[in-house]
């Protein structure tokens, strides 16, 4: 247990009522949780403001309550002038700090996130350390896997996540720092010891609301958490201004076309089986074989060595871990191949840049051969409208064949989604189809394609269900696929 005083400096509050001698049992956001011993946050949410509950969390005999608008007055209060921006603070130190433990690495960047996490934990598992991983797909403490609700957890269960991985003796762990969580500061008293750059391109607008917000957010990374050092793209248009932000910095830098990057890919080559590069890197020329597809994965792959480089590891050591490395489940990954099938990805690409990444990486395998490359895209319900006719243009651009379905249609109607979709194809260069029910629309790319044709089903990846309404149901499209070629 911490004092309320080893919990909360007394520069962080405007005004309190409480014996900071007093000893904290557990600290809570969630009113139904109240105890005797307990701290309680109240953080106002979009649908509920936990100041609301205020008198109800002190009449269970909690300690005191960490609040920003509270009309109350009395004892067991605690002003401060954010509470989203304490509660970290508070779990860090509730916890004892755990980030200090470890070599905390977080990825920001609206693609490319998941599959780094991924990467980077598969090498340095391979080279002999301790690992874990927070992120979209699944978190992890060493070997244990645990169920992810979000791509980054909330504040609590961030720092008591931490906590349980410095039990275990984890070395380094590998997290998704999302723009949102970012916004919502639940990152705030980690201690990061690299902070990592992707790439910046729309998504999230239906949080952020303007592109300007979004970028800023993600900035918040680089500003607010005294990196040690950056990993940044340096092929991204916004690498300049990031690095502008981190000075004070370690920088290193990854590209597929500048020189002058720390970590920089040359002769690429690129095929069914995988790909092969020459690295130009700080300790001399390195030659690099991945099983991974496309150069956006050519592109995560030097983010991890330019990693590994950041924490002091052996470079040659992280390069041959790179040949066996499969990245993340759902990420330009095989449902079907075979001499009788068409090569049939899955993919998470729910942006028009993720999309058009993963589609031009088909267009590099399909070479000059005349076989069709197949696309079955939706668009979620309830999130960024804006994306919706981009990622109609994009699946045109590079699809002899689109089939618009619905992704997560939530609380939409589908074919409200699908009429803003079409507005973006383009029946001039692509073979167009509509078909709202997942099922079928998979069904009718299998059934259209050619042994040598190549498919993609884009937009849910590893997901193994379907929100419709307020509902979750079970989908899995690799298993749809399987369906077929077993019905």
């Amino acid at each position: 247990m911490k004092t309320l005083k080893e919990l909360i400096k007394s520069t962080e509050t405007t005004e309190s009522n409480v014996n900071w001698d007093d000893s904290v049992s557990q600290v809570i956001q969630d009113s139904r949780l109240a105890k005797p011993g307990s701290l309680f946050v109240a953080i106002r949410g979009s649908q509920l403001d936990g100041h609301q509950f205020v008198a109800d969390v002190l009449s269970k005999g909690s300690l005191a309550v960490v609040e920003s608008s509270c009309a109350m007055s009395g004892n067991g209060l605690i002003k401060v002038s954010s509470t989203r921006e304490m509660l970290g603070k508070i779990a860090s130190r509730f916890w004892g700090h755990p980030t200090q433990q470890l070599k905390l690495v977080g990825i920001t960047g609206t693609n490319g996130k998941t599959t780094t996490t991924f990467l980077l934990d598969q090498v340095l598992t391979r080279m002999g350390l301790k690992t874990g991983l927070l992120g979209t797909v699944h978190n992890k403490i060493g070997t244990q896997i645990l169920e992810s609700n979000l791509t980054t957890p909330g504040a609590l269960e961030l720092q008591q996540l931490f906590h349980k991985m410095g039990q275990n003796k984890v070395d380094v762990c590998s997290m998704e720092v999302s723009s949102i969580a970012l916004d919502q500061s639940r990152p705030l008293g980690s201690q990061f010891q690299i902070g990592v750059f992707t790439n910046f391109t729309q998504d999230h607008l239906d949080y952020h609301k303007t592109m300007e917000q979004y970028f800023e957010a993600k900035m918040k990374l680089f500003i607010d958490y005294s990196l040690p050092c950056v990993v940044i793209n340096l092929d991204d248009p916004k690498a300049q201004q990031i690095l502008a932000l981190t000075k004070q910095s370690r920088q290193l830098t990854f590209s597929l076309k500048d020189p002058q990057a720390s970590f920089c890919a040359t002769e690429s080559s690129f095929g069914k089986r995988g790909t092969r590069a020459k690295i130009v890197t700080p300790h001399g020329i390195f030659e690099l074989q991945s099983p991974l597809i496309g150069l956006h994965n050519l592109q995560n792959s030097l983010s991890v060595l330019a990693i590994v480089e950041g924490l002091g590891l052996e470079l040659s050591s992280a390069i041959s871990a790179l040949v066996d490395a499969t990245g993340a489940p759902g990420r330009l990954e095989r449902a079907m191949t075979g001499e009788y099938y068409p090569n049939v990805f899955v993919d998470y690409a729910h942006s028009h840049d993720a999309l058009e990444n993963v589609l031009r990486s088909l267009q590099q395998l399909r070479g000059d051969s005349k076989c069709k490359i197949i696309t079955v895209f939706g668009c979620g319900g309830d999130r960024d409208r804006g994306k919706r006719p981009k990622m109609a243009r994009v699946a045109s651009k590079y699809s002899n064949v689109t089939i618009v379905t619905s992704d997560n249609p939530r609380t939409e109607d589908p074919q409200t989604i699908i009429d803003e979709i079409e507005t973006g194809i383009n029946r001039q260069t692509t073979q167009y189809y509509r078909e709202v029910d997942r099922r079928l629309a998979i069904y009718l790319a299998l059934k259209m394609a050619q042994p040598e044709d190549l498919i993609l089903i884009a937009g849910k990846g590893h997901e193994t269900y379907q929100v419709i309404g307020n509902q979750k149901q079970d989908f899995d499209d690799k298993c749809v696929v399987k369906d077929y070629y077993n019905s």
